[in-house]
């Protein structure tokens, strides 16, 4: 077990709010439906309102299985529930490229997060790099992940909708390290969820690094074992030692 960044045989990262940063990209990208609604003379209200319904529509699904997003909830979903709710019918045509249009733009707005060069080049010296993310539209996480220009900048991508299995289920870190050769008590998972990306990791066996966004301070009950930094140029000095 290499633990306190004495050397990792793999360091992993969580992408959503670790690596990529979707604040304003996802309301945006559901607004860009709302606009297409209103070209397409199916909806009569501001763009922003459907963007409005659909976080709504995914609210009470959150709420529902104790927030925790669901495997089966993926763009399509959300999307035939909030048009449901407007008392708006497409044709099938007219509802993928809805989809579409959310996906473009979810893909065009990605932004990757100040600091990720020097954090990957640090974790590149311990050996390969993998991203370990919970998401259950592949295709789209992967044009997230080629829209933030991180394409190419990981030795292997697992993501849960792929693999049907969900962090912080330890079987996802396990099957990633597997995949890249290595023993995942050798490795180190790097992520911004408490419960999906540090609880998932230390189940693995895997050593945690939680990172913070908005300057917010060490959480209180973080166990001691577990590395704090409060971004990821933090995240790169500490994988520098």
């Amino acid at each position: 077990m290499s633990w306190e960044n004495g050397g990792f045989a793999a360091v992993f990262f969580d992408l959503d709010g670790t690596l990529v940063s979707e604040r304003t990209g996802v309301r945006e990208a559901r607004s860009a439906v709302g606009t297409r609604l209103i070209e397409l003379g199916l909806f009569r209200k501001p763009a922003s309102a459907f963007a409005d319904t659909v976080e709504m529509v995914i609210g009470g699904i959150m709420e529902d299985n104790d927030w925790q997003w669901p495997l089966w909830l993926h763009a399509e979903e959300w999307m035939k529930r909030s048009l449901a709710v407007e008392d708006i019918v497409v044709s099938q045509d007219e509802f993928s490229e809805l989809n579409q249009v959310y996906r473009d733009e979810r893909s065009d707005r990605a932004e990757a997060i100040q600091g990720w060069p020097e954090a990957l080049a640090a974790a590149r010296k311990h050996g390969p790099i993998g991203l370990i993310t919970n998401f259950n539209d592949g295709p789209m996480q992967r044009e997230k992940i080629r829209g933030a220009g991180l394409e190419g900048q990981f030795d292997g991508v697992y993501i849960s909708g792929e693999l049907g299995v969900w962090k912080p289920e330890p079987g996802i870190f396990e099957h990633a390290a597997s995949d890249l050769g290595v023993d995942p008590t050798d490795c180190v998972h790097i992520g911004n969820n408490i419960q999906s990306d540090v609880e998932g990791a230390l189940a693995a066996g895997m050593q945690a690094v939680l990172v913070e966004e908005d300057d917010r301070p060490r959480p209180p009950g973080l166990k001691g074992d577990v590395v704090w930094c409060e971004d990821l140029q933090g995240v790169a000095e500490w994988l520098q030692g």
